[in-house]
């Protein structure tokens, strides 16, 4: 059985939470959200291990319940989830994971992932990678200044989500390009594609949503409630 290592980036503010502390500890059934994201992961047989990425001045991995666990790498995260993501890519590099080797990206804000949906990319074997994605069940706008120009087809649009799973060396090389380039990346794939790969789409669960506003914990905390064991 092939086993993974997964990077979370965990070294943002999460401004639009308006929270006094970064989202992800905010807490969740009692639990901060990281916590519970990286529990996730553990509990899954083909997880090697997991590195998290977390600001250099945080005063609260500390007290996470997995900061001494032998399976969890702490390393400092950047100004940008893709410096926290190519930083973490070095650290696997450095205790010597192959660079053909698949990791798998998750955000940290993302605490509902089931066992289910990381089986389906994990058994995934194409050669361009791939991510969690969502077909997307709305109408979309193309807007100017608040008005509606035109109807987007929406069969052709997914939602993206993660994990994302690419070789190592590969999606380090599409993110230190993107950056060396001066592009914005928001995800993984987003790297890989300016790179002409083209990552299949794994299709993914609407309760694995991030949290982002406040709102989203609400969201959260219910669908822990009406699904615990699933999620």
């Amino acid at each position: 059985m092939t086993q993974f290592w997964v990077i979370i980036p965990a070294a943002g503010v999460g401004k639009r939470m308006a929270s006094a502390q970064p989202k992800q500890y905010l807490l969740l059934n009692g639990k901060t959200i990281l916590d519970t994201t990286i529990e996730k992961f553990l509990e899954h047989p083909q997880i090697a291990g997991i590195a998290v990425g977390v600001s250099p001045d945080d005063e609260y991995w500390q007290h996470s319940e997995w900061a001494g666990n032998p399976q969890v790498v702490r390393f400092d995260g950047g100004a940008e989830r893709s410096e926290t993501v190519l930083n973490g890519l070095q650290v696997l590099m450095a205790i010597g994971i192959a660079d053909d080797a698949s990791v798998l990206v998750h955000d940290a804000a993302r605490p509902l992932i089931s066992e289910a949906a990381l089986t389906r990319i994990m058994a995934h074997t194409g050669e361009q990678g791939a991510l969690l994605a969502i077909p997307c069940k709305d109408t979309l706008k193309l807007a100017e200044e608040q008005r509606a120009t035109a109807t987007v087809d929406r069969s052709v649009i997914w939602q993206a989500q993660t994990p994302q799973k690419f070789p190592l060396m590969a999606l380090y090389q599409g993110i230190a390009n993107a950056m060396e380039e001066g592009i914005a990346i928001t995800d993984e794939s987003s790297a890989m594609e300016l790179m002409g790969w083209k990552p299949d789409l794994i299709e993914g669960e609407s309760h694995n949503l991030k949290i982002t506003v406040p709102e989203d914990l609400i969201i959260a905390q219910a669908l822990l409630s009406i699904h615990p064991a699933q999620n």
